[in-house]
């Protein structure tokens, strides 16, 4: 070979190396940063065969179930529905499959396979201290309590779980096989500890999932059944940290000092309460309406589906929202609440509220509707066209129609009989703001600088007052002629109301946790608090990320059954699934949160056997990997974390769409080229 040509191939194998590393510094937190260490991995791999004229990528034994399953695809692009769509998403898939053929190049010996493990687990190690840093603060903060779910640091939530997952999985093999001093095996549990906190720390079950269905197989496979009973333990133990609560505080502020007079179970969840004078009514979700007089229920109702809200329309009338986003109108008839009607909005409600004698109803997906005659829910108007973004939080008066999305827009609209014009201000917020509370012309907003009291100027809002020691507001409450402003930190701050130009602070009540709901008669504060065990919820239909699963599950069977052999082609499913939903049916996503069912519905049953081919082909190989190296030191350990964490993502994929997941994808072929590249450097061994 040229001397010129042995000096570039001398810089190409450096560059492959460093972007390889690169690829692994940050396979667990940039999706970005790793995608260019992949690319430029692979373009500077084939350079080198150019020059060399030499085929560098050597068969892995998966060739044909990968032929197979990109012939599928191309089928299924061919009779898609949207081609162009599924053509994009075709060569997604098939541009990240070299991954497999380019790290097994990359890592060609086994000392170099060893040394990418070690820095694929620092650089993990360090991404799951900084995600434990974001998370001290949600946990000191409740946020967990409010969202149900750990910080998105690098990803979202729900995939960082299942990355953290897959390293979870392999320092325990690590721990089960390796054979070391105490002392390192003692530094290997503290990484474990640390992993399995982090891992916690996502809120995410179905990363709790995968990592179960691993460490047991990892046991299995390496038949270590000493280690069964603690790993069962542990899992019954984490079970049993939450318990399903559900209760009713009753308290009697006087002044500045607040006493509890009682506390008490309900069987269901209390998310709302309504008071009056002579009773209080509590939406008790799976346990219906139950309405209760000195702490004793006095009647019961049933409304066929779970029970969000429930609020006064007018003097007899009543509203009562359901899970299923439908509106149940009931009449009080001598105490007792009979059902007169229901009605429904067309897309997916996020928000409602009563004003003028109207019902005020916000869909994120599809506008304003407003119900004009609680005798007739027919009677109503719809707003679509000045409305836009995914509206979460909606006020209204005599005077605005107030409405907050997701992206921090705030939109004020006078109201003109009872219905938005134009809006008068239109404004995007910092990311960290909030809106806590609007009414006569005055609007509570909280952010970082603490909480700030604006009123309406013209087109302009004005700042009149600002509480720099009232921080992370979450939600307001107007009852019985009082405001309450609820914190993360379990605050209740009782507000004088009306609000003035300055936010006086009447008292404060520290519930200890952050109420689901809280009401006020004029003599007792009533506050209710749900907390759901995360891992039994997991079990629960009524759980609203379960019940929007459910509901695209169903969907996509429709959808197989009405293109059965080559679905739809790899498309985003989001239209399609406005078609096949149910009316109820109102949060929309782009793919099915099942692997098995989203490949169905987008490749057929053409397709989903291509898939399970491949899956299995990849499952048998990972096998194959261990059962070769099961002698080896540590090149045993990690084939065995592989094997485990490959089996946590099938199990994964039974309520996400990971095999479409660029994230996840990317880490099981990086797992697999790393396993047969231990499997390579044993051959070579051998032969040498």
């Amino acid at each position: 070979m040229p001397k010129q040509n042995t000096k570039i191939l001398s810089v190409i194998d450096k560059l492959i190396y460093f972007f390889s590393v690169l690829f692994l510094l940050s396979i667990t937190n940039s999706i970005f940063v790793n995608q260019i260490g992949y690319y430029m991995t692979l373009i500077f791999i084939v350079a080198r065969c150019i020059i060399t004229r030499e085929n560098v990528f050597s068969k892995t034994g998966l060739e044909t179930a990968l032929l197979v399953y990109i012939l599928a695809e191309i089928l299924a692009t061919v009779f898609s529905i949207e081609p162009a769509h599924s053509f994009r998403n075709l060569m997604k898939r098939f541009f990240l499959i070299p991954i497999i053929y380019t790290f097994v190049y990359s890592a060609k010996d086994f000392e170099r396979a060893k040394m990418f493990t070690y820095i694929y687990l620092g650089a993990a190690l360090i991404t799951m201290l900084i995600y434990l840093g974001m998370s001290y603060n949600y946990f000191i903060n409740n946020f967990y309590q409010l969202y149900e779910s750990g910080p998105s640091t690098f990803q979202y939530p729900i995939t960082s779980g299942e990355l953290m997952s897959f390293s979870l999985i392999f320092i325990f093999a690590f721990l089960a096989k390796e054979k070391m001093s105490m002392r390192y095996k003692a530094g290997v549990f503290v990484l474990f500890i640390i992993n399995l906190l982090a891992l916690f720390a996502t809120y995410k079950r179905t990363g709790w999932m995968g990592a179960a269905a691993g460490v047991l197989f990892v046991i299995f496979l390496d038949r270590r059944w000493r280690l069964v009973i603690p790993v069962l333990l542990l899992i019954i133990a984490a079970s049993f940290i939450e318990r399903n609560i559900s209760k009713i505080f009753i308290y009697i502020p006087d002044g500045e000092r607040t006493t509890q007079k009682t506390e008490f179970n309900t069987d269901g969840r209390a998310y709302s309460i309504w008071s009056d004078k002579n009773s209080f009514v509590v939406s008790d979700f799976e346990n219906g309406l139950i309405r209760l007089r000195d702490n004793k229920i006095i009647m019961k109702y049933d409304l066929g589906s779970p029970v969000v809200d429930f609020k006064k329309w007018n003097d007899g009338i009543y509203v009562a929202s359901l899970i299923d986003t439908r509106f149940i109108l009931l009449k009080d008839l001598e105490g007792k609440l009979e059902k007169i009607n229901e009605f429904i909005t067309p897309g997916f409600l996020t928000g409602w509220c009563i004003a003028n004698g109207s019902l005020y109803a916000i869909d994120s997906d599809s506008g304003l509707t407003v119900f004009t005659n609680p005798s007739d829910p027919g009677e109503k108007m719809r707003i679509t066209e000045k409305i836009g973004d995914e509206n979460e939080k909606i006020f209204a008066d005599s005077l605005y129609l107030v409405l907050f999305s997701k992206t921090k827009r705030l939109r004020m609209f006078p109201l003109k009989n009872s219905l938005p014009v134009n809006p008068v201000i239109d404004e995007t917020l910092t990311n960290k703001s909030d809106l806590i509370y609007y009414s006569r012309g005055k609007l509570i907003l909280s952010d970082e600088g603490g909480m700030k009291l604006y009123s309406i100027n013209g087109d302009n809002l004005k700042l009149v007052d600002t509480k720099q020691n009232i921080r992370n507001a979450v939600n307001s409450y107007e009852s019985g002629n009082r405001l309450f402003i609820t914190d993360t930190r379990g605050n209740v701050l009782n507000l004088e109301f009306p609000l003035k130009d300055k936010i006086k602070l009447i008292s404060t009540i520290n519930l200890g946790f952050i109420p689901k709901s809280i009401s006020f008669d004029g003599i007792h504060l009533y506050a209710s608090l749900v907390k759901r065990s995360r891992l039994l919820s997991a079990f629960d239909p009524y759980i609203p990320s379960n019940f929007s699963r459910l509901a695209l599950w169903r969907a996509g069977f429709l959808i197989l059954k009405d293109h059965p052999l080559v679905g739809v082609g790899d498309i985003d499913l989001a239209g399609l699934y406005k078609q096949y939903k149910r009316n109820y049916d109102k949060e929309i996503q782009g793919h099915l949160h099942n692997n098995y069912i989203h490949v169905l519905a987008t490749l057929g049953i053409v397709g989903f056997l291509a898939v399970m081919f491949l899956l299995i082909k990849v499952f048998i190989l990972y096998i194959k990997n261990f059962m070769m190296l099961r002698n080896e030191p540590f090149a045993a350990s990690f084939a065995l974390g592989a094997s485990g964490s490959y089996l946590a993502f099938l199990i994964s994929g039974l309520t996400e769409w990971n095999f479409g997941d660029h994230e996840i994808i990317t880490m099981v072929w990086f797992m697999l080229a790393i396993s047969i590249a231990f499997v390579n450097g044993i051959k070579k061994k051998l032969l040498s």
